[in-house]
């Protein structure tokens, strides 16, 4: 049908593109139930809306917040006031307005089920009357694509801005890029709210008119939550700390730069506020701050070598695009994003190294003249079908189109993954540049084959065997705490073998590659492509879409990491590495043979499609699995709870221990 290639011209059309619905005559419709639930938006009619007492009318919170706060009538910009400062009875209708937020971000995020504790960060809680219209001073950051908060960078560890609707119809839509379609687009109206990450999620609000509309600006209420692993019980509240006081900051110098036209000083607080936020969220939007740590590691590892980093960087959009259509556990508006700025790696590497080596030795026109109509014809076969449907809108559920007809779709069969090869194929014309290309060359045309293969048969992983129902058909067979934590260690044992077989095939061992003494081999090691920041870059990647379980996905890279790291220092040779692994399977099966417990293997070791599936997916989700279940025998040894104490009573002792309020 299609496979995606987006070429650098169309990196920043993408962003916009992806908004401009109806055009390719594409509807959006609500996730199917194979996608995981999201701790995001809830409509006022569904169930996870229903507050106890009901919701008072909209006159009620005006009367509530310009009684605290009477500027708001007057300057008609954006005004706040702390939930804490509001009548009892206010405080009463909002402490029933957080238990059902909080509820509904439990059940997105699997809050008991993965161990974690959720709290209420009620001293950033706030009663706001938002002005979109208002373009001066720092209310400009409200339309300005941006990110709250600034410590997205500590992992485990996540808070939450719910914006709680009070006030309705009203004119002000909350565009939140990175989600589905259905919640891309959001007016928040009375009983509607939509929760996102403080510290990660870009978003911003804009002005639309509405037909029923009869109001201009909003009123909602800003709630906050955060939450973490229940093993960080004593030091979790120290994270919630940390965004309140950065918040009181950022108010403060909101409130100090909101009218700039007053003097020097508010302006410039302006400017700085209004700048920052525009490079900020405009990289974020485009890019994506873990994208350029991924492809930054990436290209790091491969020591200046062109060829290298078009094996190792050039090929991570093949990941995304494989991974997202297996898998289908990611968000569309993020494997646009994430699919658009992977292939703009690859892009301006095949771009550069290319003409890198016409600039030497001189171009020729055969090879230019290919690879320009390729990836020309490409591109324009993108922009006919548009980044919804390229990048497995329909098949991930989220779009219903018809079929696109217009050239070349319905004259030339899967066109862009045509364009592409036939691109690549110009590449390797060249006669200096197409030598050193070969490989990546056979490598890259595999790999959209490979892609084309998957759409073609639409081959997934199916509903009923995603990543936490087959968690709990493997956990069936690992209750005892002393096999959880053999396993954990036999099956690191059993990675390390295959890394360094691995890295031993790839020719990333000195030791191996006829160095023949240490100062020989030090020097090699040095001049190596770095199998650590491949297994950095790479492992992240690979758990961004296929582990859902974002603490487990944290450690598995950092096993990773480590893993690899000591293995290319100690050097494993061949023999080595294979007696890890043998020791590793071997200490598996006694693992289950001393703790009575029959291993999961045995549950489906039959000669079915069904088992053989089954046996793939144990084998890529097995580490991630044994993670999570040493995580849970460590948070039940450390939680002062009895042995045997469900995950749920941890929670509800943690949560008691430390009061949500």
């Amino acid at each position: 049908m299609h496979s995606p290639l987006t070429p650098t011209v169309l990196h920043g059309m993408v962003f916009l593109a992806v908004f401009r619905r109806g055009q390719l005559r594409i509807r959006f419709r609500t996730p199917p139930d194979r996608l995981p639930p999201q701790a995001t938006w809830c409509d006022k009619k569904d169930a996870c809306a229903t507050v106890k007492g009901g919701l008072p009318k909209p006159a009620w919170w005006e009367k509530e917040l310009k009684k605290m706060q009477p500027a708001c009538e007057e300057e008609g910009a954006t005004c706040h006031q702390w939930t804490s400062l509001l009548s009892d009875k206010a405080k009463g209708v909002l402490d029933n307005v957080l238990t059902t937020v909080e509820t509904k971000i439990m059940e997105g995020s699997k809050t008991k089920q993965r161990n974690r504790v959720l709290r209420r960060n009620s001293q950033m809680d706030e009663l706001y009357l938002s002005a979109p219209r208002n373009s001066e001073g720092s209310d400009r950051v409200f339309i300005t694509p941006h990110i709250d908060g600034f410590l997205g960078w500590l992992p485990f560890f996540t808070a939450y801005r719910c914006v709680y609707g009070l006030t309705g119809p009203h004119e002000t839509v909350t565009i939140q890029p990175m989600r589905d379609p259905d919640e891309q687009e959001v007016n928040v109206g009375p009983g509607d709210f939509t929760c996102f990450d403080y510290n990660r999620e870009i978003h911003w609000i804009e002005h639309r008119a509405q037909a029923n509309a009869t109001l201009d600006d909003r009123m909602v209420l800003k709630l906050h939550f955060y939450e973490f692993p229940a093993i960080f019980s004593y030091i979790g509240d120290a994270f919630g700390d940390a965004n309140a006081q950065y918040n009181f900051f950022a108010r403060a110098a909101f409130l100090a730069s909101q009218f700039p036209d007053k003097d020097i000083i508010s302006r410039l607080i302006a400017r700085g506020i209004n700048g920052i936020t525009l490079f900020g969220g405009s990289a974020e939007a485009v890019f994506g701050y873990m994208n350029m740590g991924i492809a930054l590691i990436l290209i790091s590892a491969a020591r200046g070598k062109g060829q290298t980093m078009l094996t190792i960087a050039g090929t991570c959009h093949f990941a995304v695009y494989i991974l997202a259509f297996v898998f289908r556990s990611v968000r569309l508006g993020m494997l646009i994003r994430d699919a658009v700025a992977m292939k703009s790696i690859s892009a301006l590497l095949l771009t550069g190294t290319y003409a890198w080596e016409c600039a030497k030795t001189g171009v020729n026109l055969k090879s230019f003249a290919v690879a320009v109509s390729g990836f020309a014809f490409s591109a324009y076969a993108f922009m006919q079908l548009g980044p919804a449907l390229t990048y497995f809108g329909q098949e991930l559920g989220q779009v219903v189109s018809d079929p696109v007809t217009a050239f070349p779709y319905g004259t030339v069969p899967h066109p862009m993954t045509l364009g592409s090869i036939v691109g690549l194929t110009g590449l390797r014309l060249h006669p200096t540049y197409g030598p050193k290309f070969h490989a990546n060359y056979l490598l890259h045309v595999a790999l959209y084959l490979t892609v084309l293969g998957l759409e073609v048969t639409g081959a997934s992983v199916p509903a009923g065997m995603s990543y936490d129902s087959t968690y709990t058909e493997f956990m069936k067979f690992h209750q005892d705490a002393g096999n959880v934590i053999a396993h954990l260690f036999t099956t690191a044992l059993g990675v390390a073998g295959v890394i360094g077989m691995a890295i031993n095939y790839f020719g990333l061992n000195p030791s191996l590659n006829g160095a023949a003494n240490d100062a020989k081999k030090t020097g090699a090691a040095r001049a190596m492509t770095s199998p650590t920041l491949i297994a950095f870059g790479w492992s992240w990647i690979l758990v961004r879409y296929t582990v859902p379980d974002e603490d487990v996905a944290y450690l598995t890279v950092a096993l990773f990491v480590v893993t690899t790291y000591l293995v290319s220092k100690l050097q494993w040779s061949y023999m080595t590495c294979f007696a890890a692994l043998a020791i590793g399977m071997g200490g598996q099966e006694l693992a289950h043979h001393v703790s009575g417990e029959m291993p999961y293997l045995n549950s489906y070791a039959e000669v079915t499609p069904e088992a053989a599936l089954t046996f793939i997916l144990h084998n890529v989700w097995l580490l991630p699995f044994e993670i999570r279940a040493a995580v849970n025998v460590a948070t039940a040894a450390y939680l002062p709870v009895r042995r045997g104490r469900s995950a749920d009573r941890a929670w509800a002792w943690a949560r008691d221990r430390h009061s949500l309020t």
